[in-house]
């Protein structure tokens, strides 16, 4: 007792109270730099790991793959004959697959679809001689590569791997080829279907590999593997080190984030950094980028799952290197007695063989959400009332931003049903905007009211950020990072002169800005077309294409924050505001 009241006589003497609380925005901001420093020192040897096997049972590299030279004209004939289907339908493409399938031995069977922009699945079985038909691995070829190609090579070398895999006697998992128009939607669809209502099942899927290998070269580079999952999934570490294990044994170079050129043989710490960074934006706009690289759409079943995207079409690996990399990941897997468990779900890669976990790079995360939470704090101590008023002022508070969150919700469901209908739709938009127009112009907002409402806003968007944490740590630190200027608005506020830079930060921080900027700047410079419309329609179909809810977070979570601030500002009366801190005047 003696030690407590003699620290809060000091605090009292020094005026520590009113000194903090004047410090608050400081505070705040230090926060949110705190943040970003984290994030930034990762990469800097010492806080980073070397990957590693968790699961013995996998025992990657341990077996002698008999892929090689004797199968390489049995890819050049399905090759050749594949190439004259390259302007065909594809659905005759895969009745053409499906008999040499069915020569080989396997069952086949079609994924009937009832929406006219998407053409049929087929896929085909290899039932394991010593399984008992409870669990599968899926080897899934899109005619169309996630570069717009026409995935020649990695159509028949699936087709040589069923003819190789069935004169195996080993397996104790059944092998799935899925050959589907996409790896988006059409794949998505499949997978959908294969848990829900299609007759013809193999077991429940434990992994599967998207295969991309366009052109008809026999030698390639280097791959890309992709590994990003919807709404924050993340394939099993094992999975990945497995793959990249045996890439090493066959002397194959791994691109993580599209690296490309001498940086995938070097490991220094801006091309670590620029791997983290890219990764953290490629899982955030998961689902959500179109063509997508086909991993994100096993999403959702504890499917572990990552794409092999072959590059270039010169150097000193051929195309029987990428048959063993997935004959001998299967074989690993079909070592497995039960699913993946060890190892991580959550991490962030750095290189082909270093990564990050999540007890590592999620305080960065919270970090951003202490910021916003003491800006709302900030909000309230230093705008010159009292506590009592914004306790007056939260039933108000709290109907208001129910309203807006109805009209969020309602905004939510009703674009992406818009941006499927005709353009004459357009005119329904122009009565949306001029009804809220409207609305908002009636609305009368005193000073007291708009600090409340701007303070409730900020400690909102940072349970936002608290909540998906874990669940989705890449969208909930760029949400924080993106919508920082909006902890500026108060302070700024209390300047009469200020108004612009208000504008500002309210500018910067709106969502569909930052989708307009993504879009032109970050997607075109990766080689996208129409990147700004590519990935505002992505957003606003992405849910009923493959089920990913970011536009739902950032509609329901983001903008109704971003809007309730900016009314406040817009329509708050500032002019007789004193900035006189409430703790300040009741020393």
């Amino acid at each position: 007792m003696a030690l407590a009241e003699t620290i809060l006589r000091a605090v009292h003497k020094h005026d520590l109270v009113p000194k903090l609380t004047r410090a608050l925005p400081w505070i705040s901001l230090l926060f949110s730099f705190a943040s970003v420093i984290w994030l930034l020192m990762l990469p800097i040897d010492g806080n980073y790991r070397k990957s590693y096997i968790s699961e013995n049972a996998l025992m990657p590299g341990q077996v002698t793959s008999y892929f090689r030279e004797s199968e390489w004209n049995i890819v050049r004939g399905y090759r050749n004959e594949l190439k004259i289907f390259e302007g065909a339908a594809i659905d005759e493409r895969n009745a053409v697959v499906e008999g040499w399938l069915k020569d080989i031995g396997l069952k086949t069977a079609y994924h009937r679809l009832h929406d006219p922009s998407v053409q049929d699945n087929m896929y085909a079985i290899l039932h394991a001689a010593r399984g008992d038909d409870t669990e599968a691995m899926v080897l899934s070829v899109p005619w169309t590569t996630s570069d717009g190609e026409y995935n020649l090579g990695g159509a028949s070398l699936a087709v040589a791997l069923a003819r190789y895999f069935n004169r195996m006697s080993i397996w104790s998992k059944n092998i799935i080829i899925v050959f589907s128009e996409d790896g988006h939607k059409s794949l998505r669809s499949w997978v959908e279907a294969y848990h829900t209502s299609l007759d013809t099942t193999a077991g429940s899927i434990e992994a599967a590999i998207v295969l991309e290998y366009g052109g008809d070269s026999d030698y390639f580079e280097y791959y890309e593997m992709h590994y990003e999952g919807l709404n924050g999934q993340l394939p099993n570490l094992d999975l990945l080190n497995t793959a990249n294990l045996v890439s090493y044994h066959e002397n194959i170079h791994i691109s993580i984030q599209q690296t490309e050129g001498e940086k995938l043989t070097r490991n220094d710490y801006l091309t670590r950094l620029k791997t983290f960074l890219k990764g953290i934006v490629s899982l955030t706009l998961a689902g959500i980028v179109t063509p997508s690289n086909g991993c994100e759409s096993f999403s959702g079943w504890q499917i572990q799952a990552f794409t092999i995207k072959v590059k270039g079409t010169s150097g000193g690996n051929d195309i029987t290197q990428i048959g063993r990399v997935v004959d001998e990941t299967f074989r690993s897997v079909n070592n497995l007695l039960e699913k993946f468990h060890q190892s991580f779900f959550f991490y962030l890669m750095l290189g082909p063989r270093y990564f990050v976990s999540i007890g590592t790079y999620l305080p960065s995360a919270a970090l951003i959400a202490a910021s916003f939470a003491l800006s709302s704090l900030s909000c309230m101590l230093n705008s010159g009332f009292t506590i009592p008023h914004f306790l007056l002022n939260i039933s108000s508070v709290l109907k208001f931003f129910v309203m807006i969150e109805l009209s969020s919700f309602l905004l939510s469901t009703f674009l992406p049903y818009l941006v499927k209908q005709t353009t004459d739709e357009s005119d329904k938009i122009s009565l949306v905007n001029l009804i809220l127009l409207s609305m908002t112009s009636l609305v009368n907002i005193n000073s007291k009211f708009a600090f409340s409402m701007i303070s409730f806003s900020l400690f909102f968007i940072a349970m936002v950020i608290v909540a998906l944490l874990i669940l989705n740590f890449s969208l909930a630190l760029c949400i924080g990072l993106l919508a920082m200027p909006l902890q500026f608005v108060q302070q700024l506020l209390n300047s009469i002169e200020a108004k612009i830079k208000v504008f500002l930060c309210l500018f910067v921080s709106n969502p569909f800005f930052v989708v307009y900027i993504t879009g032109g700047l970050y997607l075109e410079a990766f080689g996208y077309q129409n990147g700004t419309l590519n990935l505002m329609t992505g957003l606003l179909t992405s849910w009923d294409d493959v089920q990913c809810w970011t536009w739902f977070i950032v509609m329901l979570g983001w903008f109704p924050a971003w809007l309730s601030i900016a009314i406040s500002c817009g329509l708050g009366d500032f002019k007789n505001q004193a900035p006189v801190s409430y703790i300040k005047k009741n020393q």
